[in-house]
This record gives structure tokens, C-alpha cells and sequence, in this order.
């Protein structure tokens, strides 16, 4: 294709979405056609009303952020459990052993044939990792159609803390309420023998359990009635040859129980041990 002239200068175009006709005066400047007077005060009406609409929106607007401030805003958490009629603060853990039956240490129905054991420190994380990626899909599977019954075992031997909250979480077991402390607790872990096993926090979660009797489960902590619990579980780990925590076994009947080892902790690993278990 020939070149453009050497003496020829590049054209300006007014933009794409503009609605302006332009002419080109030496090839570089645009310039707009004159508006017809009528025009011009149609385009002034138009304009006026424009900004009428707009300021009237603007009021609108400013009125309803203003209302809306002074009302109180739920605030929706994990927390909060949407298939259950309970309070807005209930946590996850209570909610999940809701409306099963629970006596001392153990959650589910009475008579069931098949129980899981897990031993278990407070202070240890993958025992809380397996709180929330494995037991919520077990108690759902197992435990509320009434299949498997699941005993908890607690140990201390991580330290001062784990005694302190085992001690509250057994406290609450003689009024059956252990699970939902259980749960609380791991909800609230933190670091190991940091102390955060604070007297602050164990009213916080004694107060999120419903119909326990707070007061009774701090005198109960230290009554040799739970002394004696933790020193025949301790004894029991022993003898089964507990190695760590989380440590799992599946009893069937009045047989001894045996060990398993779901690994990864999910509740996939977990279903050939109890499936098994069920068909006798």
C-alpha cells in the first residue's frame, strides 16, 4: 500500500462512544457544531431534571443508612446452627450432641451393642483435628441412628492443663453433660501448658452448656469422686497398651476391645472398623 504523503499529518477522531460531530480544522483540532437554541434548552431541562432525581435518591439513600444503623444487625458465625432452633451464640460443639443421650463419659444410646473408645489429652491438637474433621460425621452416621455408642477417655499426661480441663469435663459427665465441654474445650484450645486453661474461659464454657449447673461442676472438679475416675482410665490405658492420643478402640459386647488405626483422621478411615464391628 503507497505511504501517506510525507507533507500529510494523522487525523484525530473524537472517541468511539461519543455522540458529538466534529470537524477537522489543519488535521488536529476538533471543534463541535453550534446547538440550535431549542436545543440547548431542551438539554438545560433535561440536566435540571437529571439533578432533581438524583438529589431526591441521595436523600433517599441517606435516610435508610441512617435508620438502618440504629437497629441491631445479627451477626452470623461457624457458630451459629441453622437446623436447630437454639440461641444465635450456640456453638457447634453443643449443638452437635444435642437432643443424644449421654450418661458419665459416654454419648449415645443405651444398649447398643457397638462402642468406639478414644483416649484423649485436651492439649492435643490432633485430637482436636479429629474433633472437627471426623466425629461430627461419626456422631451423625453412628452414633444418632443409634448404632455406636462412643466413650471418652481422657489422659493428662501432656501437663497442668490437661488435668484442669479433664477435670471439668468429667464434673460436667455427672450431670451428662461431659460431651458438650468436651467439644467446648477443643474449640478453645490453645497453646500447650501456656496456661489457657484459664478460669476465665472455663466459666465461658460452662455457661454455654445448657441446663448445667456451673457452680456444682467447679466443686465437682475436685472431689476424689473424679480423682479416682482419672487414676482407673490412666490404669485402663495401660493396660490396653494406649500409646498416644488420639487412640481409638472398637468394643463389641461384652468382648474385650480391640485396637484400631484410622489413619488419615477422617471419617472415611473410620467406617470399615465400625461397619465391621456392627455386622457382628
Amino acid at each position: 500500500m503507497p505511504s501517506p504523503p510525507p507533507d500529510s499529518a494523522p487525523r484525530d477522531h473524537a472517541p468511539r462512544h461519543s455522540r458529538t460531530p466534529d470537524l477537522t480544522l489543519a488535521g488536529t483540532l476538533n471543534v463541535m457544531m453550534p446547538v440550535p437554541k431549542t436545543h440547548r434548552n431542551r438539554i438545560l431541562a433535561i440536566a435540571i431534571a437529571v439533578a432533581v432525581v438524583i438529589a431526591i435518591v441521595l436523600v433517599a439513600v441517606s435516610y435508610l443508612t441512617r435508620d438502618g444503623a440504629d437497629e441491631t444487625t445479627p451477626v452470623v458465625t461457624t457458630d451459629t446452627v441453622a437446623t436447630e432452633t437454639v440461641a444465635p451464640d450456640t456453638s457447634t460443639a453443643v449443638a452437635l450432641v444435642a437432643g443424644i443421650p449421654q450418661k458419665g463419659t459416654v454419648l449415645g444410646k443405651a444398649g447398643t451393642t457397638v462402642r468406639l473408645l478414644q483416649f484423649e489429652d485436651f492439649q492435643c491438637p490432633v485430637c482436636k483435628r479429629y474433633t472437627d474433621d471426623a466425629l461430627p460425621a461419626l456422631i451423625n452416621e453412628y452414633v444418632k441412628p443409634g448404632l455406636v455408642r462412643i466413650d471418652f477417655r481422657g489422659l493428662t499426661f501432656l501437663g497442668p492443663d490437661s488435668e484442669k480441663a479433664l477435670r471439668i469435663a468429667l464434673a460436667a459427665g455427672l450431670q451428662n453433660r461431659l460431651w458438650e465441654v468436651v467439644g467446648l474445650f477443643y474449640e478453645n484450645q490453645g497453646t500447650e501448658n501456656s496456661g489457657w486453661v484459664t478460669d476465665a474461659l472455663i466459666d465461658r464454657i460452662l455457661g454455654e452448656v445448657p441446663g448445667l449447673d456451673a457452680a456444682k461442676v467447679k466443686v465437682d472438679a475436685k472431689s476424689p469422686a473424679v480423682t479416682k475416675q482419672i487414676a482407673a482410665t490412666q490404669a485402663e490405658a495401660t493396660a490396653l497398651n494406649v500409646q498416644g492420643t488420639p487412640w481409638f478402640y472398637v468394643g463389641v459386647g461384652f468382648r474385650p476391645p480391640y485396637s484400631i488405626s484410622p489413619l488419615p483422621l477422617e471419617p472415611s478411615a473410620f467406617r470399615p472398623a465400625l461397619d465391621g464391628a456392627l455386622k457382628g
